[in-house]
Order: structure tokens, then sequence, then C-alpha cells
């Protein structure tokens, strides 16, 4: 049914069926909670998946989820209120998406790589051993961000970097709506709405996608523990912290840390808060949660990110204002060319630029250009040379002319790959 669809719009519809399955059928929770419930539910799920295929996973509790869905149509539950606050908020979502989907590709120094790890996701069906063939970088990592990004593809066959950027939309309003969660607890409605929008807004633009995915669970998490509704809000804030350390560990720390301190600056004597303990053993509740479904990431780390705060990425953004390779449209269109022209083994020689970074994603070829400092780079000689940001990669000769040329753009094979 997906397949009439263009590939944006397909990968919009594959995000808001996991956004919306199986939060939904939470039936006690707030509405705004459940897209975190969802989201937390299909990152913990690729960390127990072991040698299982993730499609057929996901087909099977898509379809069970769907069928038990209609209960939910009988039996709404408590159904989400109207007003100034919810309006505020479906407006910011909205400034949100818009700015963030207006990229070719996502923003940030991570998401080249994200991208490249959610496509080998989707190729390999499953978690693979390694990078390879587009890095020989072993072993393998993904954020969370990236295999729900994998998800995406799987589901709708859309680009990755397509994919990653849906998903990288649907993190930022994730975070828009833990934020009022949290602030929900101490505040009116419409006044929560607007603190949860005024904090967001101005670092959304700077933030990086696994990082705003992970603050999303831990602020979350911290609302659901303080909302004192027993053990299920309890046993739900540990799995937002299970996802949140899939996602990006260092994020989800640090921004558990700083709701907790902010929640417990609220509940000073004069707030006259009621305490979260009158239900014995919750906390108990959190933590093993949080312990028994993060115990995979013991042999499936994710990888070790600094915490993405937003002044860190804000001066990042000033000193290398093309932060993650903006990739234009003729280099995109040259690296698709690489994708349909060349084989799959061959490493494509490019110059020492951003754009560069997206050249195994784009292109689903290996690179001479770094990934990540660090990272090795790919054995053999270039059997392909691309030309980005105006400059020529090494080895490239001036004077022939390209095999493929788009505006600045320009590829050279070797004549056995003409």
């Amino acid at each position: 049914m997906l397949d009439a669809l263009p590939p944006d719009a397909r990968a919009a519809a594959a995000a808001a069926a996991m956004v919306a399955l199986p939060g939904v059928l939470v039936v006690r929770a707030p509405w705004r909670a459940l897209p975190l419930v969802s989201l937390a539910f299909w990152v913990i799920s690729w960390t127990w998946l072991f040698d299982a295929s993730r499609s057929r996973v996901l087909h099977v509790f898509l379809m069970a989820f769907a069928a038990l869905a209609v209960l939910r149509v009988v039996r709404p539950g408590p159904l989400p209120g109207r007003g100034w606050a919810q309006a505020t908020i479906v407006v910011a979502a909205i400034v949100l998406a818009a700015a963030v989907a207006r990229r070719a590709v996502p923003s940030g120094t991570d998401a080249p790589i994200d991208a490249l790890a959610s496509e080998l996701l989707a190729w390999h069906d499953g978690w693979p051993v390694s990078f390879e063939p587009l890095s020989p970088r072993r072993p393998f990592e993904a954020s969370g961000l990236a295999a729900i990004s994998a998800d995406v593809i799987l589901l709708s066959g859309a680009p990755a970097h397509r994919a990653l950027l849906a998903m990288t939309v649907v993190a930022h309003v994730a975070l828009l709506l833990g934020l009022w969660s949290l602030a929900s607890l101490r505040m009116p409605p419409a006044r929560a709405a607007a603190v949860a929008v005024a904090a967001l807004l101005p670092v959304a633009a700077v933030a990086e996608g696994p990082g705003v995915l992970a603050a999303a669970f831990a602020v979350e998490a911290v609302a659901l523990w303080h909302d004192r509704c027993g053990h299920a809000s309890a046993f739900t804030a540990g799995a937002c912290l299970a996802a949140g350390l899939a996602t990006d560990a260092a994020t989800v720390l640090g921004a558990l840390l700083l709701a907790l301190l902010l929640m417990r600056i609220r509940s000073a004597p004069e707030a006259a808060v009621p305490s979260t303990s009158r239900v014995p053993g919750r906390l108990r509740t959190v933590v093993w949660t949080a312990v028994v479904l993060a115990l995979p990431l013991a042999w499936r780390a994710p990888p070790l990110r600094a915490p993405d705060a937003a002044p860190l990425a804000a001066a990042r953004a000033l000193v290398w204002p093309e932060a993650a390779g903006v990739v234009t449209r003729d280099e995109r269109a040259a690296m698709a060319w690489i994708r349909e022209h060349t084989g799959s083994l061959d490493v494509v020689c490019a110059p020492d630029v951003p754009a560069a970074q997206w050249i195994p994603a784009l292109a689903a070829r290996a690179t001479t250009v770094p990934l990540r400092p660090g990272w090795p780079r790919p054995e053999g000689a270039c059997a392909v040379h691309l030309a980005l940001s105006g400059l020529l990669p090494l080895g490239a000769r001036d004077g022939e002319a390209p095999s493929f040329r788009a505006g600045s753009a320009a590829v050279w094979t070797n004549s056995e790959n003409r």
C-alpha cells in the first residue's frame, strides 16, 4: 500500500505507525507520553532481537498491535484535551518539523554514521558483525535513533538518509512532549506548554538526533516517576531509561540528572508537592526494569559520545557552519550515480570535506575519507574518484573527461568500470 507513495511520504507513514504503536494501547497513560512509550519499545526490541529477522518481527508486532488498537477505539480511555496548551504544542511541533525536514540530510556530526548504521541494519535485516563492506570498522554499533530509522527503511523502502531525517523530526517532537509532561507536573497546562517550547526551540537547530531522542527518554522517565501513579508508571520510566541508554548513554544520564535537579528545586517546601515515596518499591521497579531491559547492551554497546549539550553544539556550529557536511543536490546526484554504476566493493576516493562523510550512506560504497577520527580506512586502490565542494580528490586527472558531472560534482572511474 505504501509503494504508491513518494519515498518521503512512505518514510513519514512508517514513522507515524511506529510512534502510534504500541503506545496507543496503554489506556491509562497520558496521551503526550504515548509516543515515547512506543519509541522505547522499538529501541529496546532491537537490543533483544538476537538473530531473528527484524522485518518479520516488525510486521508481526505491528499487525498484532493494530488489531489490539481496535480495543482502544472501543474503550478510548482519557482523550486529549483541547485548549491553548495543546494548540501551542501543535504549532511548535509543526515549526520543529518544518525546520528539520527542510534539510536534504539530517544535521549533526554523527548523522552520516547513523545513516550508514541504519542502512546496514536494513541490509542485514538484523544486527551485523561489522560495518563491512562500507567500512572496515569492527564491531558494529548503532544508536537507538539509527535502529528505529532502520525499521522505517524496512517498512517503507525509503533511502537511509530520508528515514533518518523522518525519525530526527520525531525525536524533536518527542522531546517537546517530554518537556511538556515534566513541566505540567508543577505548572498549569498553558504555562507548561510555553515553558517546554521556550526550552526546546532555541537549541533544536543545533542539537543532534541521538542526543535529542535520549534526552526525550530521560525527561519522560522523570515525568513518569513524579506522577505518583504506582508501579505501572515506574515500569514505564525504567523502560524509557533503558531505551535512552541504548540511544545515547552519556546524554541520557546528563539529562536525567538535570531533570531530577530541576524537579527537586521546584519541589521546595513552598511548592507543597506530595512525596513520590507513598507507593513503596517504585524506585526498585524503575531500577530493576532499566537494568533488565538494558542487559543486552553488555554485548551490543551503543556508540559512546560526548553529552550533546546545546551550548557545545552551538559553539561547534559557529566554528564549523557546515556541520555534518550539508550535501548539495549535485553531490547527491553524483553519489546516486556511483551507487548505480559501480561495484559494491569499489572504493571511492574523495577530498576530505564534510560532504564526503555521506558517501557510504548515499553511494553505498566505502571511501578513503575517515568517517570519524580513529576509524580505519578501507584497503585497496580507488576505483572511483569523486569531486566534492569544488575540490578534486587525490589521483584525479582534471584534464580527463569525467564519467558523470553535475555542476561542481564530478565522477571519474577506471576504464574497466565505465
